[in-house]
């Protein structure tokens, strides 16, 4: 599936599935559009909604809602609420309706706990969980689902895609890469990648969390090693998308921009369709090699010149191209 093709489909289904639903829709474990909104909670986020925490339930019975883990009393689970007593509880996937009791026509809260709370962190949670409790009124309904955004209604796909309208452009794709049929799918996926800064790239990994105490390139040492640094604004990719310029005689590339921008150029020259994809070839092959001549010089502790990389993309490139179009007897000259 295209990128692009998954936000389609998402808010495609929201579009036509006006329907209300039961339970909770977001679960890792569920299928179809909700479990396609979950897989990309990263990009909702970005944009101001936290899918994690924009539904919460009304609990009637408490037969639909997990007391721990679902989101029912405040604005956070009860377990990020209270963590000393969570870590206590011997059912933390129970529902609300096993935590209590009927006597007398009153509610008796009971947990399973691995032992008694004693300390006064524990018993200071205690004190303030039950007093939270004592604000809800059990009744006679099963639960059901809000959107935070809308809950005056009951939970509806609706609620969702209004959400969606004020702070998403919907019509908009995550980014416009063009998927040039006549180069390598290995070779394309890893610019999509690295246009979203998504490659194994030491500035991306620092920035996953991973501990580096040096991420400077390791071609240039210069600046930080982040996928356009690497592919475009190191001394050594200036170097070569100089050549390649030279070479397919178009006007010299942007340093100064991003990789799309770099993409996008070529699709934009002055030539014809099919010259404009072969040069859009080139570009992307470019940016494979210069990834390899990179983890070349840090893996195996090759030093490769200039020409010497140019002259592999011109083969690697010309090559995919002859072997996936019509044009069988390009030449690299």
């Amino acid at each position: 599936m295209e990128p692009g093709s998954l936000w389609s489909e998402v808010i495609g289904s929201i579009h036509v599935n006006q329907r209300k639903v039961e339970s909770i829709p977001f679960k890792k474990s569920m299928v179809g559009v909700w479990k396609n909104i979950g897989d990309i909670a990263k990009e909702f986020m970005k944009n101001g909604i936290n899918i994690n925490t924009s539904f919460r339930s009304k609990v009637g019975l408490g037969d639909r809602t997990l007391f721990w883990v679902d989101i029912w009393l405040g604005n956070a689970t009860l377990k990020e609420q209270f963590p000393c007593l969570y870590q206590l509880s011997t059912k933390k996937k129970a529902k609300v309706q096993e935590v209590y009791k009927v006597v007398n026509g009153g509610i008796l809260w009971d947990w399973a706990w691995s032992r008694v709370p004693c300390s006064d962190a524990e018993k200071q949670e205690m004190v303030s969980l039950i007093h939270r409790l004592q604000q809800i009124n059990i009744v006679n309904k099963g639960d059901v689902w809000v959107w935070k955004y809308n809950e005056d209604e009951e939970f509806c796909v609706k609620s969702v895609r209004h959400t969606l309208e004020r702070n998403l452009d919907i019509n908009a794709l995550p980014n416009s890469f063009y998927w040039n049929s006549w180069v390598t799918k290995k070779s394309s996926m890893f610019v999509w990648r690295a246009i979203e800064e998504k490659i194994p790239s030491a500035a991306a990994l620092r920035n996953r969390g991973m501990d580096l105490q040096d991420v400077t390139c390791k071609i240039c040492g210069e600046d930080e090693g982040s996928a356009v640094h690497i592919l475009l604004k190191c001394n050594f990719a200036k170097r070569v998308w100089n050549e390649v310029a030279k070479w397919t005689k178009t006007p010299m590339v942007n340093m100064e921009g991003n990789l799309t921008e770099v993409l996008q150029a070529f699709l934009d020259s002055q030539r014809s369709r099919n010259i404009k994809k072969i040069l859009h070839a080139i570009a992307i092959q470019s940016m494979w090699i210069l990834w390899l001549n990179r983890n070349d010089k840090i893996f195996s502790g090759r030093n490769r010149t200039v020409q010497m990389v140019i002259e592999e993309i011109k083969e690697s490139s010309l090559q995919g191209v002859s072997q996936r179009s019509k044009h069988r007897s390009i030449s690299k000259q």
